[in-house]
């Protein structure tokens, strides 16, 4: 593990040591604010099954996701995260990997800043747990630009969504019930467990505007993501053999409809376009010229009961809309969830049925199941 995140890890650790050695009773002092630290631990497994039904050799039941670690509060301004997952794929075997450490500070109620290794905030779709997510599987955009805006290789594997930085976070509410937010992070650019290794740094932001809450008509939410960074290689013969900068960029704009019920979901519409630029071309392997991915999404749900939710969703991706050929792909996915103790719980088995075309290895349909369970 890299100094900074094994520093930044530590840091959160020794708050959370604090903060349980207070709520024991240990550091308590009379005539305090009344403020009492929090510990709140947390275990997340997800459960799953592929059914390929053009090529029977590649079912499989699969562990995605083990992911554990804790929230909690030394002050009332002062906050701390921390998450590991231990299903995540190796070279040769599962390891267990720190995806976020971070330390949060309420300037306000509507004003915070955090600094460690966290989600980054572009688009809507991945951005938030997994375990609010309506498909077992992200739309395609996600997997082919999201995901990788910070720099993959072999040694780390595929992008997480995530990255070492600090964001500022903030939101302007209006008497009329409208509400502008907006969250900026400065970042390495490299991914998770790396060190910086030039003096770029990569700019990532959301700007959103938020309706009136209303119980009849639902409210609804517009925004618009935007990055700029820079994918540099360091002594890589293959790659860059003299060190080479490469700019990247990419622009999305999202919307998202809610209507609820007592506090329950009843429906939901969302769709979000993403498109992307970068000189470096594919990040395993650098190309000539301009690489230019993007695609979009529309996916709704609707709950027939305020346990039970159908979804449906089609997405389409192309890896450069530069050239024509076969490098575009589309899906729709039709899915059903039963929330096994409540939507608030969160426990629940997803069921998709995805139609493909134009995938790599052939136009397969293929069924997946993902049991989540929260604790």
């Amino acid at each position: 593990m890299k100094f900074v995140q094994l520093v930044l890890l530590t840091s959160v650790l020794v708050l959370a040591g604090g903060s349980i050695q207070t709520i024991d009773g240990q550091d308590s002092s009379p005539g305090s604010s009344g403020f009492e630290p929090t510990f709140d631990p947390f275990f997340w497994l997800q459960v799953g099954a592929h059914v390929d039904l053009g090529d029977v050799d590649s079912n499989s039941l699969m562990l995605p996701k083990a992911r554990f670690g804790a929230n909690g509060k030394v002050t009332e301004k002062l906050s701390y995260h921390f998450m590991l997952d231990g299903a995540v794929s190796g070279d040769e075997e599962r390891e267990m990997k720190l995806l976020q450490t971070f330390m949060k500070y309420k300037f306000s109620n509507r004003t915070s800043m955090r600094l460690g290794q966290f989600k980054y905030p572009f688009g809507i779709g991945a951005y938030p747990s997994f375990t609010t997510w309506d498909f077992n599987h992200p739309a395609f955009i996600f997997g082919g630009v999201a995901r990788d805006l910070v720099h993959r290789d072999e040694e780390t594997g595929p992008g997480y969504f995530r990255d070492l930085g600090i964001e500022i976070a903030s939101s302007i509410a209006y008497d009329s019930g409208y509400k502008i937010g907006y969250k900026f992070m400065l970042m390495n650019g490299n991914g998770i467990l790396k060190n910086d290794d030039n003096t770029d740094k990569d700019f990532v932001g959301r700007v959103s505007l938020s309706s009136p809450k209303s119980q009849g008509s639902g409210t609804w939410t517009v925004g618009s993501s935007f990055y700029r960074g820079t994918l540099h290689h360091v002594d890589d013969p293959i790659l860059a053999p003299e060190g080479e900068d490469h700019d990247e960029e990419a622009f999305g704009i999202d919307f998202r409809w809610d209507l609820h019920e007592d506090n329950l979901r009843v429906a939901t519409v969302q769709a979000e376009v993403i498109t992307a630029k970068t000189e470096a071309g594919d990040h395993d392997v650098l190309t000539e010229g301009e690489v230019s991915p993007g695609g979009f999404y529309v996916q709704g749900t609707y709950f027939t009961s305020p346990d039970f939710y159908w979804a449906l969703r089609y997405d389409e991706f192309d890896h450069d809309s530069n050239t024509e050929g076969d490098d575009t792909r589309d899906r729709t996915t039709i899915g059903a969830c039963y929330y096994l103790d409540g939507q608030k719980n969160r426990h629940r088995v997803n069921v998709n049925y995805e139609m493909n075309n134009d995938l790599d290895h052939g136009s397969q349909d293929q069924i997946n199941i993902g049991v989540t369970l929260v604790f």
